[in-house]
């Protein structure tokens, strides 16, 4: 297991197959590299990205709910196809995440991909995290999300 610090708030540990993105990769990926951190394994066709935003001046009156919403707001615009799955709720670290599961077809190919997308609240912070794959590959994948996700601390 490979191991991240991420913003100077997240820990976490992933598998070693996954390989750190670059900024020229996190822009093609999400289209800004800017507070954005990721990896990705290749040969499994799986990506992983912690994004993080400040909360701003209304962030007191905003929760993880709003924030998600507007998220999944653009992954419809952006991604063809997209079809939320299911939401669920669960705790990073102490925090208490929003979450959904969706799909896409990816442009230009017959690819369907699925994703899962969490986001939380931590000191003045909303952390986006973005875990997508095949499809076909969604079941195997499952498995790595979820010890990522065990591993998280905060602080």
């Amino acid at each position: 297991m490979s191991n991240a610090k991420i913003n100077n708030e997240i820990d976490l540990t992933y598998p070693e197959c996954f390989k750190e993105m670059n900024e020229a990769e996190l822009a093609r990926y999400f289209s800004t590299a800017e507070n954005r951190w990721g990896v990705y394994d290749a040969d499994r066709h799986i990506v992983l990205s912690v994004s993080w935003n400040k909360a701003g001046f209304f962030g007191f009156m905003t929760d993880a709910e709003s924030v998600l919403i507007g998220a999944e707001s653009r992954l419809r615009r952006n991604l063809l196809n997209y079809q939320r799955l299911s939401s669920y709720k669960m705790k990073i670290g102490s925090q208490k995440s929003q979450a959904i599961r969706f799909e896409y077809r990816v442009n230009d190919s017959v690819s369907v991909h699925t994703g899962d997308l969490l986001v939380f609240k931590y000191k003045k912070k909303f952390y986006s995290i973005y875990y997508i794959t095949r499809k076909s590959n969604a079941a195997a994948a499952r498995a790595d999300l979820e010890e990522i996700l065990k591993s998280i601390k905060l602080g």
